[in-house]
């Protein structure tokens, strides 16, 4: 664990070659753990932890980021590629802006998102005070057609939009992640093994995360953010909203109290807590707490009817009918084996 320190900002550069360059020549110290990965070690002055890339097929990557700084991290050159990025963060707080876009976006906290942008960064700072914990799958256009080429008419109204992309534009669609993309996402962060098991087993979830997260969307309007619309004041107090309905899983307030914490009215919050997390509040409600029961009950030894009750079910049987709904599995089934 990073020790709690933080430093003087300070400036680097990013390319696909080098990765990330500061003072001048100075390098993340690479190193190669597998022939189709490469990992990158943050130095000791900057923070602690690793990036890595792993090699899925030609064009498609798959990134996985563990990493902590101890000061803020001001990107002077940020130049990629023009690639699809599905993202899968658990934890961040960084600001960027790109070319053509007028506002800077701050992404921060848990969240999924499909990106396009086929312009350069102008503008990127990551803050010292959250990690960098994310599962990211890039696909260049090409990549992504080759992988799905016999699908591609049935592809969801986004997935077509972003292959319409010209250069210069740019595409954004965030929404929360639900558990059984998080399932996932931890059995690639945990995964022990190497070898061609390891290459096998990463390309397999590499592609599960993109079939649930496709499933997803599949309903979705091709309407998404190029650039955010929402007034900055209005995205923090729906993260505030958040807070509130995560701090309260057992006893969440009620519509009228969180449009009032809010300052907005029930229709606008609903608009705008939907445009930041992807679903309603009462939707974000629902899969947080069964969540959390799934947690309590395969790590933390509580019983089906405690799980219930800590996680605001009044009924055992209606806790025990959503469970199953969310995962296809019974809570008895999820208990921890002594």
């Amino acid at each position: 664990m990073c020790p709690n320190k933080k430093l003087t900002p300070i400036s680097l550069s990013f390319s696909v070659d080098d990765f990330i360059t500061y003072q001048g020549n100075q390098v993340f110290s690479p190193s190669f753990p597998e022939p189709n990965e490469l990992c990158w070690h943050c130095p000791d002055e900057l923070g602690c932890g690793t990036f890595k890339r792993i090699k899925i097929r030609p064009g498609f990557d798959l990134w996985l980021s563990d990493c902590s700084f101890y000061r803020d991290i001001h990107f002077n050159d940020y130049n990629v590629p023009a690639t699809i990025q599905f993202s899968f963060t658990l934890s961040c707080n960084y600001y960027v802006r790109f070319n053509g876009c007028k506002d800077i976006q701050q992404f921060y906290g848990e969240y999924q998102a499909i990106g396009f942008h086929n312009a350069p960064c102008s503008y990127c700072k990551i803050m010292h005070d959250i990690p960098m914990r994310y599962v990211s799958l890039t696909l260049t256009r090409d990549a992504f057609i080759s992988c799905f080429e016999e699908y591609m008419k049935n592809m969801p109204a986004l997935i077509h939009r972003v292959m319409k992309m010209d250069t210069g534009s740019g595409f954004l669609y965030k929404s929360a992640i639900t558990p059984s993309i998080r399932e996932v996402m931890q059995q690639i962060i945990d995964y022990p093994h190497n070898g061609l098991t390891r290459k096998i087993f990463m390309e397999s979830k590499a592609l599960e995360l993109l079939s649930l997260l496709l499933h997803q969307i599949s309903d979705c309007p091709p309407k998404c953010d190029g650039c955010p619309l929402m007034h900055p004041h209005d995205k923090k107090q729906i993260q505030g909203v958040r807070d509130l309905l995560i701090n309260n899983l057992d006893t969440p307030p009620s519509l009228k109290e969180l449009a009032r914490s809010a300052g907005m009215s029930h229709p606008k919050l609903n608009r705008c807590f939907k445009q930041v997390y992807g679903m309603t509040v009462f939707q974000y409600l629902r899969l947080e707490r069964l969540n959390k029961a799934k947690n309590m009950l395969q790590k933390d030894g509580y019983s089906v009817t405690e799980t219930a009750l800590e996680v605001g079910y009044d009924s055992v049987s209606h806790f025990s009918q959503a469970y199953k709904r969310q995962f296809g599995t019974s809570p008895s089934s999820s208990l921890k084996v002594a």
